[in-house]
């Protein structure tokens, strides 16, 4: 889940922001509210996503808040 510095209904420009930032291919899954918007990242192992979520949360201008969803911590996100 991310929470956009600046709302957005855009769903394929999220997602290319957010594979843009990450570093990661990025699906777009659903949007709860035009903040804040849930995303699957696929990544080659845990480490990757890892490193996808700490650059994700860094961009400031780009992202308010980014969450996990705790239910898919451990499988490719």
């Amino acid at each position: 889940m991310v929470k956009l510095a600046r709302p957005s209904g855009d769903r394929a420009g999220i997602a290319a922001e957010v594979s843009r930032v990450a570093g990661v291919p990025a699906s777009y899954g659903t949007a709860v509210s035009p903040d804040w918007h849930a995303l699957s990242l696929r990544c080659v192992d845990l480490p990757a996503c890892d490193a996808a979520i700490v650059r994700l949360r860094q961009a400031k201008s780009a992202f308010e808040a980014v969450e996990l969803d705790g239910r898919k911590r451990g499988a490719v996100m």
